[in-house]
């Protein structure tokens, strides 16, 4: 038989497997919809948050209970858009636009019934939320959403450590609009350089410090200081060596979540591409014009990119239940929190102990998502009065970026780094991202990116605070 042959072969086997797959998945939805159709009648289910483990959540619920008798599914958040915050750090570096990595949560799905609001207390026996619904703009009305399921996905916010000017003097990498105050100093910072003539200022204006060395840290740093050292290159009266990009971070090695190998690795193609990274120094202080270290040198710098840890949101911490090592919810494996019925809690805001009972679940994406699958599951168990599931997961794999066509993967225990890992990074990715639009509208920019490159071009001519 030919090559030819034996290709056809296969693809007509792929084809009749995948249409089995697709057939097989219709059928047992349908059999799940009329299993679920008297389940869930005059309840409501409130799921507080709207990041990876709120809407996973709420679409799973949309799914399991999908017609309109099978009760109330409310999902409450201040922002109304579904974030995929793994893409942030490419917006910062300019590699993609921000509203690209941004999807209305109206569209996700009709059964949702979504809320835009700030939560401002919540009753755990009660089982009820106080909500100041609307735009704090727009002079938002306060209301109070009661459920028989109430599903606590808060989140996290940026810890500063008490360290003072910090908070004042630095951008984060958690919302949408930090991705684009990074992009928008950089442009700043350079287009002033370029007229200086103060060596002081200039250095100032041109070095470049983030703080923190785990995933998000180690890829900003990427993005910025590809962004930074290509702009560069069309501004004739800043010397490429006149640039300082500097990685600060309190461990003994960046990226510890993966093997020391691989975080070698990152290290060493951050350096190959200009940039200082300190191991074992700590941030003290921070000003408009420097970064003190702990112990060390002050640096003077105009910009300061904080990416050296997250707390669970604040109102965690006014709950009347118990807390772990790191401030979250204490739940069982069944993410419920004890001594509250019908209560559940998820993702950065919680401590989801793993199977082994030596610890909990890292606070990533992967985590949150599948968090939120298994607690909509639950619910509906709960309702037909069957045993609840433990969460039980182990990752297929890490990815970090470290730079411009090179990154760091360990995948099945395989570990992957250069262009390889930076494909599988941007494919991985792609493929996680809600829908079709989103996904043309990035690949596209991307494109873009690879034929033309980045500039620190700025989106709009206004001064942040």
């Amino acid at each position: 038989m030919s090559m030819q042959s034996v290709g056809r072969s296969v693809l007509r086997a792929g084809v009749a497997a995948g249409a089995v797959y697709a057939t097989l998945t219709t059928l047992k939805r349908i059999e799940e919809r009329e299993h679920n159709a008297q389940l869930g009648i005059g309840r409501k289910f409130l799921v507080l948050g709207s990041g990876f483990a709120g809407a996973a959540v709420a679409q799973e619920l949309a799914r399991l209970l999908p017609g309109e008798n099978n009760g109330e599914i409310v999902l409450i958040d201040a922002d109304n858009y579904l974030l995929f915050t793994p893409m942030l750090t490419e917006a910062a570096g300019g590699q993609i636009d921000p509203r690209h990595i941004a999807s209305p949560i109206r569209a996700v799905d009709p059964r949702i019934n979504f809320v835009q609001g700030r939560i401002t207390a919540i009753d755990l026996p009660a089982r009820s939320v106080q909500v100041d619904v609307g735009s704090s703009d727009l002079d938002p009305q306060q209301q109070t959403f009661t459920a028989d399921h109430l599903v606590i996905a808060l989140g996290s916010v940026v810890t500063y450590h008490d360290a003072p000017g910090v908070a004042e003097h630095s951008i984060s990498m958690k919302k949408l609009d930090d991705a684009t105050e990074a992009f928008e100093r950089v442009s700043a910072c350079l287009e002033r350089a370029a007229i200086e003539s103060d060596a002081a200022k200039r250095q100032e204006l041109l070095t470049f410090v983030v703080g923190g060395g785990g995933y998000t840290g180690v890829e900003t740093m990427a993005a910025i200081n590809d962004l930074v050292r290509m702009s560069v290159q069309s501004l004739p009266r800043i010397r490429p060596d006149e640039v300082r990009t500097i990685l600060v971070h309190p461990g003994k090695r960046l990226l510890e979540e993966i093997t020391p190998e691989l975080a070698a690795f990152a290290q060493q193609k951050l350096e190959e591409r200009g940039v200082e990274v300190q191991l074992s120094a700590s941030i003290e202080s921070a000003g408009e014009d420097f970064v003190q270290i702990k112990g060390g040198p002050r640096i003077p710098a105009r910009t300061l990119i904080w990416a050296a840890g997250v707390k669970p949101n604040p109102l965690i911490e006014s709950l009347p239940a118990t807390k772990g090592k790191h401030h979250g919810l204490s739940v069982d494996g069944c993410c419920q929190v004890p001594g509250h019925p019908g209560v559940w809690a998820l993702g950065d805001c919680a401590e989801v102990p793993t199977p082994d009972g030596k610890g909990t679940y890292a606070p990533v994406a992967q985590n949150a998502t599948r968090e939120g699958t298994l607690v909509a599951r639950n619910i509906v168990r709960n309702l037909r009065d069957e045993p609840l599931q433990v969460f039980k997961y182990k990752p297929m794999g890490e990815l970090a970026l470290v730079g411009r066509h090179s990154g760091v993967a360990r995948v099945f225990g395989v570990n992957l780094s250069g262009i390889v890992a930076w494909a599988m990074w941007r494919a991985v990715y792609l493929a996680k991202m809600p829908n079709l639009s989103q996904q043309t509208r990035i690949l596209t920019d991307w494109v873009l990116d690879a034929i033309l490159g980045s500039t620190a071009v700025p989106i709009t001519t206004g001064h942040r605070k």
